[in-house]
């Protein structure tokens, strides 16, 4: 009986042995699988920011008009800086080819906003762009009350917040939801001219809060275009001269898809900038293109550094479990079962690896996801999401694949192993 007892912990602690080994051998494959799950949910994070940017996100029948040889919006008015007239607009919206035109202006002002909360006021220069109440209908809910009222409606980047809240934590203040700054009191001073002259003309608006978005892309806020409008027509009406409006860049929607070509051309004309959901679409997949040589040149370092390591750890196994091969090949084991039974031991090992790897990864985009608008707010736009479970089951087939195949030559090793050699050791 005691030998029997013996026997079984003697088998157990062999067996227990063998896979504690195998474990060992296959753990590169949990940083090859963290990254994996990492690249997957930033790059589809990366591919949803671009896609639904607030001044991007262009339908088959959307173009977006830009002044001539600008590639970029410039949302900042600044010296040298091309735009798009008045004059020219008006007649882009004359056209019969198009359903609607709306734009995204600026003006020849600098904008200060003032706030005060907790007892401190606080005063910051910021951009300032006039969009259409109508362009917002498709972008967001509460696009209906975004029109030229007392206060002003404005609607701010969502990685304010962040910026605020982490200003406030210096002074060890709870953070404020963004439900609790809907509505907060500012007030806007617009200014031109140089300071202590007579050209010097500054327009004062009561303001509030109207909305915060994740897709806007200009670091400053957003008002009713209506209201840009308002001040330019009192500038010009007190001073006989122009303030300066016009627009960074206008959206077009137009009747039949099938004339885009021509309407561009007769645009081209114009020496305007056009761009489709077309160009756009190749730009996004260009640049992801980019990330995703980087990405993948990465994923096949580790995944050579990985098998590598692998290899040379079965070979060893094989070495040191070579007498337990011998014996079953005596007691009639065939060449394909030690050699599938070898294998599929490491693929089960290499499972259990995908299955850690992708709960690492997301733990770390978890992680990561509530840190980098702390430290780096202007990315607070980008929402990271968890990779999800076809991710998961992406992972254990990789990782399994990657286990065996790395295993293989070393099975074949060990279902060839010369039985009275390996007896003799």
């Amino acid at each position: 009986m005691n030998f029997i007892i013996y026997k079984i912990l003697f088998i157990a602690k062999d067996n227990f042995t063998n896979i504690i080994r195998s474990v060992v051998s296959s753990f590169g494959i949990l940083f090859l699988i963290s990254f994996f799950v990492i690249y997957i949910s930033l790059r589809d994070s990366v591919t949803s920011y671009v896609k639904g940017n607030l001044f991007d996100n262009l339908a088959s029948d959307e173009i977006k008009i830009l002044p001539k040889n600008t590639k970029e919006i410039e949302f900042v008015k600044r010296p040298g800086s091309r735009a798009i007239p008045l004059s020219t607009a008006n007649t882009i919206r004359k056209m019969p080819d198009f359903i609607s035109v709306h734009g995204v202006s600026r003006i020849g002002f600098t904008l200060r906003v003032e706030g005060e909360m907790l007892g401190k006021t606080k005063r910051m220069y910021v951009p300032v762009c006039g969009v259409d109440r109508d362009f917002l209908k498709t972008r967001t809910n509460k696009w209906r009350s975004f029109t030229n009222r007392r206060p002003v409606p404005i609607i701010a980047p969502k990685f304010s917040i962040d910026m605020l809240n982490n200003y406030f934590a210096m002074d060890n203040i709870d953070p404020i939801p963004e439900s609790e700054l809907i509505g907060f009191p500012l007030t806007l001073t617009f200014a031109t001219g140089a300071r202590n002259t007579e050209e010097r003309k500054t327009y004062d608006f009561e303001a509030e809060v109207h909305s915060f978005t994740d897709v806007i892309n200009i670091p400053g806020v957003i008002v009713p275009t209506d209201f840009l409008k308002e001040i330019a027509q009192k500038y010009y009406a007190e001073n006989r001269k122009s303030a300066g409006m016009e627009y960074a860049v206008l959206f077009a929607k137009v009747k039949d898809v099938d004339k885009l070509p021509q309407t561009v051309e007769e645009l081209k004309k114009l020496g305007l900038n056009i761009q489709s959901q077309k160009d756009v679409t190749e730009k996004t997949s260009k640049a992801m293109r980019i990330i995703d040589s980087f990405s993948l040149g990465v994923i096949a370092i580790f995944f050579l550094l990985t098998s590598i390591s692998i290899f040379n750890s079965y070979l060893t196994i094989v070495y040191i479990r070579s007498k337990k091969f011998s014996l079953k090949r005596i007691l009639g084991y065939s060449k394909l079962r030690i050699l599938f039974g070898f294998i599929f031991e490491s693929a089960c090992v290499g499972a259990l690896y995908g299955l850690a790897g992708y709960f690492t990864g997301n733990m770390i985009i978890r992680y990561f996801s509530v840190k980098i608008p702390q430290f780096l707010p202007s990315l607070s736009s980008i929402t990271i999401a968890e990779s999800g479970t076809d991710t998961l089951f992406l992972c254990i087939v990789i990782s399994s694949a990657v286990s065996a195949v790395s295993a293989l030559i070393p099975a074949i090793f060990a279902s060839n192993i010369n039985l009275f050699k390996a007896v003799r050791r």
